[in-house]
């Protein structure tokens, strides 16, 4: 089946960022800036695998077309498929596409929204350990940000592709057999729209509300997990935010400074780069240190904070000691 300009449009219009500049991945797996405009003919090659295109998440204003949640680790997939439910739970639909050492769980959006909200919105979903795109809330010429390969490529490092997958049974299934088939897919799927910014300054209130309590609260302690508990499940259980802020003297926004010193620049967290927040599932992330990139739940906190393994973390609250 022939591949249609209206076919390359839609892949265009859903998954490409910059248009005045992309890069080619090369034969190590490395990218290599091309300098010049993306047009179609770069695209049918790029779906023909004659050559591999990486798009800049955002456009040269700084807006994204979709955000992208990757986990290149063996349980990848696993993760993003319970991302991808606790976005669902939210009314946020996602596509999980296979990549070559995890996966890419993509939002593609209704209309163009800055990086900054972007990342306001989607990074409380994203759990540590998974990297999320755009990285970074603002773009130049010179630096254009992160970038993502383009679905539907041959990976020059590995010479396969890797497509869309639905989950059928306990079975990753692709969503077509073709290119052709599965961008005629592409074009079916859910856009969302970003809550505009008097959204989502209500519901960043509802965080501030919650972080104005924290003097109050410095005598919250986590609570012991009864038999069987899962981590998910105890920390669903648990007051995060409250419990967090024992640890880090936290403003009226949530921000504080990061008690991981050893990632910043002179050991010490300078000025305040953590935000605490409401979770936005009961047992999802709920820090975020923006000099790091790194967040997630209130486990890897404490795991993190006491310089423990998550394995004698669990030992420990199971034995009943509080934290």
């Amino acid at each position: 089946m022939a591949i249609t300009k209206q076919q390359m449009w839609s892949l265009a219009s859903l998954c490409v960022g910059r248009r005045s500049d992309f890069a080619l991945q090369q034969a190590d797996g490395r990218y290599l800036r091309a300098g010049r405009p993306l047009d179609y003919g770069a695209l049918r090659l790029h779906l023909a695998g004659e050559l591999t295109i990486g798009t800049y998440v955002a456009d040269e204003q700084g807006r994204c077309h979709f955000a992208v949640f990757d986990a290149d680790r063996d349980d990848g997939l696993f993760t993003l498929l319970e991302v991808q439910r606790v976005l669902a739970a939210a009314g946020i639909a996602s596509y999980l596409e296979l990549s070559r050492r995890g996966g890419h769980l993509r939002v593609f959006l209704s209309r163009l929204a800055s990086a900054a909200s972007l990342r306001s919105w989607l990074l409380p979903f994203c759990p540590s350990g998974v990297e999320f795109y755009p990285k970074r809330d603002w773009v130049t010429d010179a630096h254009p940000g992160s970038l993502m390969r383009l679905p539907f490529g041959v990976h020059r490092l590995s010479g396969r592709r890797y497509p869309f997958v639905l989950l059928v049974g306990d079975r990753l299934v692709p969503v077509a057999p073709s290119v052709a088939e599965a961008l005629t897919w592409l074009s079916t799927v859910e856009r969302v729209t970003v809550p505009d910014e008097p959204r989502l300054a209500q519901s960043n209130q509802v965080g501030r509300e919650t972080h104005t309590q924290y003097s109050a609260k410095k005598g919250v302690m986590t609570s012991t997990p009864i038999a069987l508990m899962s981590i998910r499940e105890w920390c669903a259980q648990q007051d995060a935010c409250s419990i967090i802020g024992r640890y880090v003297e936290l403003d009226a926004n949530g921000l504080g400074c990061c008690p991981f010193g050893f990632h910043h620049s002179d050991g010490v967290d300078s000025r305040p780069s953590l935000w605490v927040h409401t979770p936005m599932a009961p047992d999802g992330a709920c820090w975020y240190c923006h000099a790091w990139r790194r967040g997630g739940d209130l486990f890897d906190f404490l795991s993190l904070y006491h310089r423990l393994s998550k394995k004698e973390l669990w030992h420990r609250i199971l034995s009943g000691e509080q934290f």
